[in-house]
Order: C-alpha cells, then sequence, then structure tokens
C-alpha cells in the first residue's frame, strides 16, 4: 500500500516549501523535520513516513506541525542566505578598506584595482569596436579567438563595475527572502 502511496504529495499539499526541499540536496534534512514535527521520531526513513501517511491521514495538530515546520525552514534558509551575504559584503568591504590604507600610506599597490579595471574597461571597448564596428573578414581563428576575449572582458567589466558602482543583487535576494517570510507568516 505504501508503495504506490505518494506521500510527497500528500505534504506538498500541506506544505509545499517541505515538499519541493524533498526532491533536492536538502531532502534528508527535511525528511529529518517532518519526521520529528509529525510523528515525533526523527530518526524515521522515508519508506517509515511512507507507510505511516498511508496508514491515514494527517491530523489537525500534524498538519499545524508541518505549516510550522515549513516556517522554520523558510526563516533557516533565509538567515543561511543572509549570512552569506553578510561574508560577501565584509569581504567586499575589507577590500576596499585595503585599498583605501594602501593609498593613504602611498603605496603603488594602491594603484592597482585602477589600473586593472582600466584595462579591461579598454579592452572591453575595444572588443566591442573589433566585433561590431571594425570591417574585416576575420579567420576562424581570430574570430574564435577575439570572440573569447570578449566573453572574458564581459565577466571582467561587470566585476570591475560592481567593484566600483556596488552591488545590490544580494541585498535584492536577502529583502525578497524576508517579505516571502512575512507574507507566508500573515496567512
Amino acid at each position: 500500500m505504501a508503495d504506490s502511496f505518494d506521500w510527497k504529495a500528500t505534504i506538498g499539499a500541506v506544505a509545499p516549501g517541505l515538499a519541493t526541499a524533498l526532491g533536492g540536496p536538502l531532502a534528508g534534512a527535511a525528511v529529518k523535520v517532518i519526521a520529528d514535527k509529525v510523528f515525533g521520531n526523527p530518526n524515521a526513513s522515508e519508506a517509515d513516513l511512507a507507510t505511516a501517511l498511508a496508514l491515514g491521514t494527517l491530523t489537525g495538530d500534524q498538519i499545524r506541525a508541518l505549516k510550522q515546520a515549513e516556517m522554520e525552514m523558510q526563516i533557516e534558509l533565509a538567515r543561511i542566505d543572509q549570512a552569506s551575504d553578510a561574508a560577501y559584503l565584509a569581504d567586499t568591504d575589507s577590500a576596499r578598506k585595503q585599498t583605501v590604507a594602501l593609498a593613504q600610506s602611498g603605496s603603488g599597490i594602491a594603484w592597482a584595482p585602477v589600473v586593472i579595471s582600466a584595462i579591461i574597461t579598454v579592452g572591453f571597448f575595444i572588443c566591442i569596436y573589433m566585433l561590431f564596428v571594425f570591417e574585416r573578414d576575420w579567420t576562424e581563428r581570430q574570430a574564435g579567438l577575439l570572440n573569447t576575449l570578449f566573453g572574458a572582458l564581459i565577466l571582467g567589466f561587470g566585476q570591475a563595475c560592481n567593484y566600483w558602482l556596488g552591488s545590490s543583487a544580494g541585498s535584492k535576494r536577502a529583502g525578497d527572502a524576508v517579505r516571502k517570510i512575512a507574507e507566508h507568516a500573515s496567512k
């Protein structure tokens, strides 16, 4: 009976976030959370959960426990994301403070970010000119090398812009996660 019963669909109907985790790298943690919150046995296996769910429906308390577990998992994932973003920002801040300290001490190394950024930017625009404006018949080898160089310069140009102008991608992700949790908690 438990073999044909789709217990993950049952979990998905109640706690879609936990069900999604069951299909990914967090599957083991999700099974442990479900087993602990619903059946009081964190050491239960997927087979144990399938059998238990196939034998009966979830009680109101078990449904509440699943929804609470899903919310706790989302909060924990948001915390992990926020910690990752904080580490990235601290790393960026440290690099910028080091550049300022080198500049204040008169070290020539302080010019390295400026020079590297200038080389990348100039190279980027030269590649754009050569690929899209300059009329010439390129050999296959030349065109391949120029395209490879252009691809590398696109990445470098983006990093140079992020260094000098900052990046708000991490901040946006963290804000989106917090908003999602707040919306889910108010339902």
